[in-house]
């Protein structure tokens, strides 16, 4: 990602949070006025807090722009406070937003008719009437106990979701593949994505992932994507966290698209050569297990990241399978009766790809959601809820299915609510 590309986006995001950080400033000025008229020292409780917690913003940004590695201190003693009041902040913000949103259709009426003395006298006559005066006084300590509720709960879950963002949980699936020869039966795979070596993921916190895997002694290990977050150098504390990832038929990686924020290239020539991880980019390869074959592709990706149609990489997908079916002809091999396992990051476009003849997909790029305010069910309600349905856990069409992976690191707050970091291990059935 090129320096300005870095500012606009850092710009917009900053934008987003300061106008979220405002409504939650604006509300609790105006409360403490309110309850505390005539204390002059006011300010001492609502501003020059704000501006503290929000100082760490000029060095973050000028780290993330520089290139620059905050020292350990600074990240443990620093950041963790300033993350969990942004992340708490953020939470009131987009409460108070949502409140606003549904009160506008009938504020904004109201505002402008108050303007003329006709109706302004007529709200005047109602708002006077007993009932009325009991239902506001109602609506208004409705609003504070919610608002308080709100903002315990937001502060607490901050705080739990900083502290443990990087508990991960261990998810043990059986994936029924049709027509699976009996001697791939039993086959084993440990599955990672989004590993996002970078801020939030230190060299020593891969390595502790690097272990688990090596104690989960599958057969393969495959990851789909995001090994990188946006430096082309952050591939250099990966390989050395990784050097010792072994499995008995091989590690298995495709790009995601923060892969492509710096040097895709530069990124996948280190890992390929200094690391066990073989970066497949709209390739494939066949590993022979119990004398019989199964497929690993692995789809290259665009630094996008939302779901908007990409043709681009279906494009990809039908390449990659094109040159498959030629390496499939040459090893005498019928596509359509050789299992296929497609590493593919972004999981928006599976009704698009199911009918491609791949029996499995392997994405990540969501997060599971990250921050997950609640689940019902399938409904997730996450900023990646509102962007797809596909977020996290196994889908299923008539022709294929697809594993999302919660990932292992965070994008933008380092914090993780109701939305554990994951690694799964497949068992093919």
């Amino acid at each position: 990602m090129s320096l300005w590309s870095r500012i606009i986006f850092f710009t917009t995001v900053f934008s987003i949070l300061f106008i979220l950080q405002y409504l939650s400033f604006k509300t609790f000025r105006n409360f403490l006025k309110k309850k505390f008229p005539d204390n002059s020292n006011l300010k001492y409780f609502y501003f020059y807090p704000f501006i503290l917690f929000n100082l760490p913003y000029l060095y973050i940004l000028f780290n993330l722009i520089a290139g620059v590695k905050p020292p350990y201190w600074v990240v443990n003693y620093g950041y963790i406070p300033f993350y969990i009041f942004q992340g708490a902040v953020m939470f009131i913000g987009l409460y108070l937003l949502i409140g606003k949103l549904i009160k506008a259709p009938f504020a904004i009426p109201y505002y402008f008719l108050n303007k003329f003395e006709y109706f302004k006298s007529k709200f005047s006559k109602v708002s006077d009437t007993v009932p009325v005066k009991k239902f506001n006084s109602s609506r208004r300590t409705f609003i504070k106990t919610s608002a308080a509720l709100v903002s315990g709960y937001a502060f607490i879950g901050a705080t739990t979701g900083v502290l443990s963002k990087n508990d991960y949980e261990i998810e043990n699936i059986d994936l029924k593949i049709a027509d699976l020869p009996e001697e791939l039966k039993g086959t084993t795979i440990s599955f990672i994505s989004d590993i996002h070596s970078g801020p939030y993921m230190n060299e020593n916190l891969m390595r502790e992932y690097s272990e688990v895997l090596n104690e989960l002694n599958s057969d393969l290990i495959l990851i789909s994507g995001d090994l990188t977050n946006s430096q082309k150098e952050e591939a250099f504390p990966l390989v050395n966290a990784f050097k010792d990832l072994k499995a008995k038929y091989g590690v298995y990686s495709s790009l995601g698209n923060h892969d492509y924020f710096s040097d895709a290239d530069f990124v996948s020539r280190v890992i390929n050569t200094e690391s066990p991880v073989k970066i497949l980019r709209n390739k494939s390869e066949l590993i022979n297990i119990n004398g019989k074959d199964l497929c690993i592709m692995g789809i290259e990706d665009t630094r996008q990241s939302g779901s908007n149609p990409d043709n681009i990489l279906i494009k990809y997908l039908d390449e990659t399978i094109d040159k498959t079916k030629k390496l499939f002809t040459e090893k005498n091999l019928e596509f359509d009766r050789t299992p296929k396992i497609a590493l593919f990051h972004k999981p928006y476009f599976f009704e698009e790809i199911e009918n491609r003849g791949i029996d499995l997909y392997l994405s990540g790029h969501t997060h599971g959601g990250q921050v997950v305010l609640a689940k019902f069910g399938d409904i997730n309600l996450s900023f990646a809820g509102a962007v797809s349905k596909y977020i996290s856990g196994l889908y299923k069409l008539p022709a294929s299915q697809m594993y999302v992976s919660r990932g292992l690191a965070c994008v933008a707050l380092p914090i993780r609510l109701n939305c554990p970091p994951e690694i799964t291990r497949i068992k093919l059935v």
